[in-house]
């Protein structure tokens, strides 16, 4: 297929004249997938939006809001063209409902009408509109369901190959405009996001006539961008016809759309017949977004799913836990065969490939393998499905893939390897629901009033309630003023914010301990992963709890824990059992949230580890298990993962939304621990700039470990390179060279030990377990191993961020990799990601050293935020981040302190 693109671009016409493109060359490779056009009927529209990312208002729930699709626009058949417009967050609500108001009557006149786009924009906003203004989400849902958006994109991807370098559909117009050929002022997306812009201006300044001229062009652009549509749809169907193609029958609707729940409904009506801006409104709005939290999840997670079996692998490639195959890096480990016991055959394959940018993958996980129609197995596909889906079972993790078993369908075996691995569908959250309903149902029950009580207080952002009114002064001994204000809570919440090194699983540990030993507390512990929540159990035995009155069912079932190891239902027995002396329990939000296992209200106190991960749908749904609940974590490392767009920040970690923003948790919600024993204090400077706004300080003794020959604190490595994305041999080399320079030299080392002492250990020759490599990619994780191995130091651990989070070393490299923001494949708003550099350089005892391409400051991120992010990590490596970056698109804009300093000029539209 490349040599026929090849082939395809030198034969298209080379020039291009003033006046009008040039028609390209081209061939219709793929006959069949032109059947997966449906059959074309008297309703169907032709529809486009025109956005602007840089469109904001004044932050709601703490959170700002980016981008509006300012314009609604689409044709009929008969190229009659239909505007909404849209120039406030309200306005864009009110056009999003009429557009599906007239969208329901168009179904209803015509049942097989659809709706054209090119390209996956269109449904995916609507989508996510929707669910931001939390309006007619089940209505946007069901339309994807049944298969009523036809992207023209994939179509065109599978079907052609055509003489052009792009296939954006402004190349593909020559093919079949004729005459019409666009010329309008507006040329590019970025171009019309650049007259919005000036539109907007122009009407703030009272000059109405000028900005109707503007907005009048950028109706043209999109009536033009319609009707391009709908040729482009007709010329496709006329070379179906060519082929003796019949169109694709319409799917059956699909069942279980997505539904808002009824409570959700009761409780955004409590919530409207409130003040706005009150905070029990808010807190309801709040709430009702997480009783739907999870459907939301789910429905977003199948939504895309289902849209990767329509497109070409190449249009989500870059996406998060996709890993697109290599098949000349595959093999097979173990050819099908029946294991002893199974019921079907099974095999094992080896898959390697690039794996996009943030992706974790994890033994036990089931991810989709996607395999290319006709699938080699009985699969029944749905209309313009081009893959096949599987569900395969990790069995180890890899550098850059994994190794999975998969089972034979129907007693069918194949030869075949699979093309991608796409994420695993969300868990089951049964029980979680059903705490949230509940909760709901308590707070309904309640009103007017809001119930007192742990959820309600983090969702209203009180300070904790306490019987004395004020939390317990910390003298010097964190652990001991959380212990008292614990005891003090009513019926309340306490935070704790711990940063890198400062010690929050041993103190956590240690207020566990006392609390049972002293106090006789029955504890959950509760986190994301059972990693954490077991790493926490094991700290609880080490701070005194006899082991016998901890418990928890293993991950493992073959590894013997330190704790007490529970059957699945074995929690409620073993509580019964200690209920006199106090114990701990660990497991996860389905065990806390399931009443059969731990009884409401059961618990003197639930630690919920790694808070700055963990939701607040999610927190909701375990706060019923325990009167009191404990945040345990840090918000400005690794942030909450969320896959669904919510009407309200539901998806924001428990301790973020408290923090609302903040680098430090305000004193008067809980305690910031402020000393890291890792970090020597050159280090702990940049960290504490970068993400604590200069609050955290080093403990002294880090100050005596010492590197011979080598500074403490950051070092910035800048590496010239161009054009790499997400890998860097440059870089790879740098990296080796710093290693190689490294090992070897003296390293005075200076521990902590149990009782929290310092104590120095005996200088030694710094070796290849005292430094970690971290980056971004995993493409560049294989480049820096390769160049280390062959420079002898193979023993080096290298690995994302996501692996090294929670350990430390002598010595952190960071590697980004990405020559320029525009290379990056998720951009600088995930490079530059402030948690992510927080958790990387923080990895360092001694010293940091951050390997960069200059580049990276060169030209403006796509979003606003980005721009803050590009910012922050210039002033970490020391340029100036008012100074001019000129060396790309962005040159002549510069870098203010402020968001609001961006120039829309420089910033990329997402769609050109």
């Amino acid at each position: 297929m490349l040599r026929v693109q090849a082939r395809l671009q030198l034969e298209s016409p080379a020039g291009i004249e003033m006046s009008r493109p040039q028609v390209p060359t081209y061939r219709v490779v793929a006959p069949k997938a032109l059947g997966a056009l449906p059959r074309p009927n008297a309703g169907d529209i032709f529809f486009d939006f025109e956005g602007d990312p840089l469109y904001t208002e004044a932050p709601r729930e703490g959170r700002a809001e980016w981008g509006i699709d300012y314009l609604f626009g689409w044709v009929d058949l008969g190229e009659r063209y239909t505007a909404l417009w849209a120039h406030s967050f309200a306005e864009e609500k009110v056009a999003l409902e009429t557009f599906l108001d007239i969208v329901r009557m168009r179904r209803q006149q015509h049942p097989g009408m659809h709706i054209y786009h090119y390209a996956p924009y269109e449904p995916t906003h609507l989508l996510a509109m929707a669910a931001r203004h939390g309006v007619r989400e089940g209505e946007v849902d069901q339309l994807l369901r049944d298969g009523v958006f036809v992207d023209l994109y994939p179509v065109v991807r599978r079907a052609l190959r055509v003489g052009s370098r792009s296939y954006s559909i402004k190349k593909l117009e020559p093919l079949y405009m004729g005459d019409e050929i666009r010329t309008s002022d507006v040329q590019k997306g970025d171009d019309s996001i650049v007259r919005y812009v000036e539109a907007r201006a122009l009407h703030d300044r009272g000059e109405e006539a000028a900005a109707r001229v503007v907005l009048d062009d950028l109706a043209d652009y999109n009536r033009y961008d319609c009707v391009s549509t709908l040729r482009l749809r007709d010329w496709l169907v006329d070379r179906a016809r060519e082929a003796a193609l019949r169109p694709t029958p319409d799917a059956d609707p699909a069942e279980n759309a997505y539904r808002p729940s009824h409570r959700a409904t009761t409780l955004a009506e409590m919530a409207a017949s409130l003040p706005v801006d009150s905070v029990p409104a808010r807190s309801l709005r709040l709430g009702a977004a997480a009783i739907d939290y999870y459907p939301r999840e789910a429905k977003t997670f199948w939504a895309t799913h289902y849209l990767r079996l329509r497109e070409p692998v190449s249009l989500w490639e870059d996406s998060r836990d996709v890993v697109v195959i290599d098949p000349a890096r595959c093999r097979v480990v173990e050819d099908w065969h029946r294991p002893e016991g199974a019921r079907t055959d099974r095999r094992v394959l080896e898959i390697r490939g690039e794996l996009a940018p943030g992706t974790r993958l994890s033994e036990g996980s089931s991810p989709f393998a996607l395999y290319d129609l006709p699938a080699p197995y009985p699969f029944d596909a749905a209309p313009r499905w081009i893959h096949a889906d599987h569900r395969v079972s990790v069995v180890e993790v890899l550098d850059d893939g994994v190794i999975v078993s998969e089972s034979a369908v129907q007693g069918f075996t194949w030869s075949e390897l699979p093309v991608a691995l796409t994420p695993a569908s969300p868990p089951p959250a049964a029980n979680q629901q059903v705490a949230i309903d509940a909760w709901a149902d308590a707070v309904i029950a309640a009103a007017p009033q809001l119930p007192e009580e742990p959820a309600t207080d983090i969702l209203c952002r009180r300070p904790p309630r306490t019987r004395s009114g004020a939390l317990a002064v910390s003298e010097g001994d964190d652990a001991d003023a959380i212990v008292r204000s614990v005891l003090d809570l009513d019926r309340s919440y306490l935070a704790v914010q711990g940063p890198p090194g400062t010690g929050k699983t041993y103190i956590g540990s240690h207020v566990i301990a006392r609390l049972v030993a002293e106090h006789g507390f029955t504890v959950g512990v509760v986190a994301q992963s059972h990693a954490v929540v077991e790493n926490m159990l094991d700290r609880v035995i080490a701070a005194g709890v006899p082991a016998a009155q901890v418990g928890k069912a293993p991950k493992d079932a073959a590894v013997t824990p330190s704790f007490t190891a529970l059957a699945k239902n074995g929690i409620a027995e073993f509580a019964a059992a200690h209920a006199e002396t106090g114990y701990v329990i660990g497991g996860t939000a389905w065990d806390f949230a399931h009443e059969g296992r731990v009884p409401r209200g059961s618990l003197d106190l639930l630690v919920i580890d790694e808070a700055g991960q963990f939701s607040l749908a999610s927190t909701i749904a375990v706060s019923l298990a325990a009167s009191r609940l404990l945040l345990l974590g840090d918000p400005q490392q690794l942030p909450q993962v969320s896959q669904g767009t919510h009407p309200e920040p539901v998806d924001t970690s428990a301790l973020g939304w408290v923090i609302d923003g903040a680098d430090v948790i305000p004193a008067e919600y809980g305690y910031f621990l402020a000393r890291t024993w890792r970090m020597h204090p050159d280090v702990a400077a940049s960290v504490s700039t970068l993400s604590y706004g200069g609050a955290l300080r080093a403990h002294p003794s880090t100050a005596r470990r010492t590197l011979e020959g080598i500074a403490p604190g950051l070092h910035a490595h800048p590496v010239r390179h161009r054009g790499n994305a997400t890998w860097s041999p440059e870089e790879a080399e740098v990296v080796a060279g710093i290693v190689t320079d490294l090992i070897g030299r003296s390293w005075q080392p200076v521990r902590t030990d149990a009782s929290g002492r310092s104590v120095s250990e005996p200088a030694r020759p710094l070796s290849a377990a005292d430094v970690i490599v971290v980056t971004p990619y995993n493409a560049q994780q294989v480049a820096v191993e390769e160049a280390l191995e062959a420079a002898g130091h193979g023993d080096v651990r290298v690995g994302t961020v996501d692996r090294f989070q929670g350990q430390e070393a002598a010595v952190a490299i960071v590697s980004l990799a990405a020559s320029a923001g525009r290379d990056a494949p998720r951009g600088l708003e995930f490079l530059l990601l402030r948690n992510r550099l927080n958790v990387a350089v923080s990895r360092a005892m001694h010293a940091a050293f951050v390997v960069y391409s200059p580049g990276l400051l060169d030209d403006l991120p796509r979003t606003p935020e980005g721009v803050a992010r590009l910012s922050a990590f210039a002033r970490l490596v020391g340029a100036d981040p008012d100074a001019s970056f000129g060396a790309g698109p962005g040159g002549d804009a510069q870098l203010g302190s402020a968001v609001g300093d961006v120039n829309p000029v420089q910033v990329a539209s997402a769609r050109s």
